[in-house]
């Protein structure tokens, strides 16, 4: 076991313990590179250079969200003075555009997230208008734009239509974007030559795979991370080979669902004064999510406490 922390966990009320314990976040390997990225792009942006994209696609439960939303938390907006005037700034705006919207439906959820509600009962061309003027405004050095395949527009030119809107936008303000969501949505930038033109090659996150050796390390490092970080004062020896091994296959190699088994896991083993996590708390949390078809029963329920499940 690992000497006690700074934190005397055992003193904490639980709820405290629960929030550190969803709040844990360990990034990717491919986020030192694109953060990297992200800062030239706002910098650009300050600079007026010529307005670039980043692209990042995966698969659900990759952690792609996770790490952009968490960038867009530790950028919040600032205010600045300028001549004597108090001027409201939002450097990062993140917007993640709901299931199937129509191209005018991704513009009233973009100026929602924007200026609320009340803006949005204009026309697509107005909406538009408005929120190019708005990331001026707001002298926004960068938008993420989350779920972007979910944006659609009906006709045999509909990708064409959406990559031309983003374009306009990029090229009308000057605002950089980080453009995310499934494979789907590379399709759509390379829809118009421009925008692609505009596009760095796509970064593709892929869920770890146990039968690659370096994937292999680093999903057994991404745990052993996580458990530093756990609200307990001894270690949970998540990165131990079999432990480390169960995970996986019940997650397959994907960060939600492994956040998931963590938070039910984490909740039981506080609420039973464990000093730790043990393979009942992880049974108790792998109980409760879908399972995977190709895995027979519960990894770590050998006290057959969820035999029914």
């Amino acid at each position: 076991m690992s000497a006690k922390p700074k934190v005397d966990w055992n003193r904490v009320p639980d709820e405290q313990r629960r929030a550190a314990a969803n709040r844990i976040f360990v990034p990717r390997g491919f986020t030192t590179e694109f953060l990297d990225a992200m800062h030239e792009l706002r910098n650009g942006a300050k600079e007026d250079a010529e307005a670039m994209c980043l692209v990042v696609v995966g698969e659900r439960g990759v952690g792609k969200t996770a790490f952009l939303k968490r960038y867009a938390e530790e950028h919040q907006p600032v205010e600045i003075r300028d001549r004597n005037v108090l001027i409201r700034t939002r450097p990062v705006v993140y917007v993640s555009f709901p299931s199937s919207p129509t191209l005018k439906g991704a513009a009233e959820e973009f100026i929602r997230v924007l200026l609320g509600d009340e803006s949005t009962r204009q026309s697509r061309t107005q909406l538009t208008s408005l929120i190019k003027q708005t990331l001026k405004d707001l002298k926004t050095e960068i938008v993420i734009a989350d779920e972007f395949q979910h944006v659609q527009e009906e006709g045999v030119r509909g990708r064409s239509i959406v990559a031309d809107w983003l374009k306009d936008i990029i090229k009308s303000t000057g605002v950089p974007f980080v453009i995310a969501g499934m494979p789907a949505t590379a399709d759509i930038i390379e829809a118009d030559e421009q925008l692609h033109s505009l596009t760095e090659e796509p970064t593709v996150i892929s869920p770890y795979d146990w039968t690659d050796a370096p994937s292999r390390h680093s999903w057994r490092a991404l745990l052993a991370e996580i458990d530093l970080n756990l609200p307990f004062n001894e270690r949970s020896d998540l990165s131990e080979i079999e432990t480390a091994r169960n995970l996986f296959h019940c997650t397959q190699g994907y960060l939600r669902p492994l956040r998931a088994i963590l938070r039910i896991a984490t909740a039981r083993a506080i609420r039973n004064r464990a000093e730790r996590l043990i393979w009942d708390d992880l049974a108790a949390g792998y109980s409760r999510l879908p399972k995977n078809p190709q895995m027979k029963g519960n990894p770590f329920d050998g006290n057959r406490l969820f035999a029914s499940d």
